[in-house]
């Protein structure tokens, strides 16, 4: 009896856990999307002075800049391009490379936890697919948190042949040292499931990777960029704006008052002048006393609480205020907080992208055992020239040519190509002005 009653009860809180899961995500999908729900009800008169602030848009999509608004080029060895360089990268330009990445990002951003499905079917060319985490639950190893042994991924669509909402579930289960992929549909409410397919993905790795967005220890779930307290503050600051908008329809124009007489005694000559009976008569303009500095203030206050907490410094969306020229140093103190969330993810990502890679170049028959290093471009621009020179002084020093060129966000591999082109190009150049001069002599 006691065990049937922890049993229950832990069946139901991983319910619970699950469902609260669920709803922060569609919490914050609705906060990026619309900015969340509007902070004030409409009035009697129908009309609404809710301003809804999306920071968590411009939290989310700064993040995706820095991590991915720039190339990020993959590399086996550095020297001449290899057949797995050349086909890793025809794989990732049929999948739009840049496009996908930011995609993946995105999800992370909102989500805490980005999600990636390889398709992959022989003769083909291996597709790559974000996934809707809303649409993912997994279940773990329980000695280790971070292997899972079932992805689930379920949602509803529109059947094309009865025109009806179905739900589509497809389950990629651990089946000993490979993994089973099986399809099915059901009726809206999933009650009753039919297989469609069932097939045995042929390779140990499994077809859907994943990744943290930033590092949440002893969870597999990861940290989003707009986490309820983010969303909280943002709240907060909608409020905040709505009601000073809503104080300024009220009050923002003066409000004309009588003492001393009714509507139907005061005269409005045609040249405007305004006639009151008797000499007691009293006309005034009732107006606004303050100017809400001290809400002002507070909306001030809320706006760089906001940086502050999701770590996206208010410089980094075009706030110059105050700022002159600045050197390299002191920009990058102005966006240290940025810098190291987005190395953080560097992290996360990264390891999930060079996994990501090892199991594409098995697909494509090149072994499991490619390992790819990641080149990322400097995060913040430089100054070109102060940049040359200190490459220079780095060459002398003894750092590799490959190295720098790579610290100017080239690729060593396509530059070597292109030098080599150009010297065959100049060699052929001057080997047909020598033959001219031959024949005219």
């Amino acid at each position: 009896m006691t065990e049937n009653y922890i049993y229950s009860a832990l069946s139901q809180l991983l319910r619970e856990n699950e469902s609260d899961r669920l709803e922060s995500f569609q919490r914050r999908r609705e906060a990026y999307v619309s900015g969340g729900e509007k902070p004030l009800k409409t009035d009697s008169g129908g009309f609404d002075d809710s301003v809804r602030m999306n920071y968590a848009r411009m939290i989310v999509d700064k993040g995706v800049a820095f991590l991915f608004g720039k190339d990020v080029r993959f590399e086996l060895a550095e020297g001449d391009v290899t057949p797995q360089e050349e086909w890793l990268d025809a794989v990732w330009m049929a999948n739009r490379k840049m496009s996908l990445l930011q995609k993946l990002a995105t999800n992370g951003g909102i989500y805490g936890t980005a999600f990636l499905k390889i398709h992959a079917q022989p003769g083909q060319m291996p597709k790559l697919v974000v996934v809707d985490p809303e649409t993912v639950s997994v279940a773990l190893d329980p000695m280790d948190v971070d292997s899972v042994l079932r992805y689930t991924i379920r949602y509803q669509t529109l059947d094309p042949q009865t025109d009806k909402i179905i739900s589509v579930r497809q389950v990629i289960a651990q089946d000993g040292l490979q993994w089973q992929i099986t399809d099915e549909i059901g009726n809206v409410d999933g009650g009753t499931w039919q297989t469609v397919s069932v097939q045995t993905w042929p390779y140990r790795f499994a077809p859907m990777l994943h990744c943290q967005n930033l590092n949440a220890p002893n969870a597999f779930w990861g940290i989003s960029d707009i986490e309820d307290d983010v969303l909280e503050v943002i709240n907060k600051e909608s409020y905040t704006v709505s009601n000073i908008l809503k104080i300024l329809r009220f009050h923002a124009h003066p409000k004309t008052w009588v003492r001393g007489a009714n509507a139907a005694q005061i005269k409005v000559n045609p040249d405007n002048m305004i006639v009151l009976p008797g000499e007691t008569a009293t006309i005034q303009n009732l107006e606004m006393q303050s100017d809400l500095a001290s809400s002002i203030a507070m909306h001030r206050e809320l706006v760089q609480f906001i940086h502050g907490l999701s770590r996206i410094p208010e410089v980094s969306t075009g706030k110059l205020d105050n700022v002159g020229a600045l050197s390299g140093v002191a920009l990058e103190i102005l966006y240290q907080p940025l810098l190291e969330k987005t190395e953080s993810k560097r992290v996360t990502y990264g390891d999930m992208l060079v996994e990501l890679n090892r199991r594409l170049l098995a697909i494509g028959g090149f072994g499991d055992e490619n390992y790819t290093e990641l080149r990322w471009q400097d995060l913040l621009p430089k100054d070109a020239q102060t940049q040359a020179n200190a490459a220079l002084s780095l060459k002398q020093l003894g750092v590799s040519g490959d190295t720098l060129i790579q610290e100017f966000g080239y690729d060593p591999d396509v530059e070597r190509e292109k030098r080599a082109k150009e010297s065959d190009l100049g060699s052929a150049l001057l080997q047909a002005f020598d033959q001219g001069e031959a024949q005219a002599e």
